[in-house]
């Protein structure tokens, strides 16, 4: 089973009080500061930038990312925000919805995030990177 899923994934068919309960807090998360954030950055537009996504779709072999190329993008956005490491991170990221919202995933309570190497492999970016966004914040 995931541990991790992508909120497309997960929309629902039928009305069920689960998926009312997560409307709650992505209407509280689109009021906040981090849910400001996430409304301006030109999350598409940096993955293709970074390289996450290519300008010619292939099929991709392996395992399935956790993350999708947008949701990187706001991983890396929110370790630089944060200023936290990457286990650090890790934890805040199991355990904040908002968090989750912003890097558009669900972790389950009963299976979270484990290796810390997942978001170091993502986060891996220099600074230089975003000065062409700069504009945007």
């Amino acid at each position: 089973m995931a541990k991790v899923l992508q909120f497309s994934e997960i929309t629902p068919g039928l009305a069920f009080t689960e998926f009312d309960f997560y409307k709650d807090y992505e209407e509280s998360f689109k009021k906040s500061e981090l849910g400001r954030f996430h409304a301006l950055l030109p999350l598409r537009e940096m993955a293709i930038r970074f390289g996450l996504i290519d300008s010619v779709p292939r099929r991709k072999v392996g395992r399935k990312s956790y993350f999708s190329p947008e949701g990187k993008v706001a991983l890396m956005f929110l370790k630089s925000y944060t200023g936290l490491s990457a286990p650090k991170l890790m934890e805040q990221l199991n355990a904040n919805i908002h968090y989750q919202i912003f890097c558009g995933i669900r972790i389950s309570s009963a299976n979270p995030l484990t290796n810390y190497k997942l978001i170091d492999d993502i986060t891996q970016v220099s600074d230089l990177e975003f000065k062409p966004f700069e504009h945007t914040l």
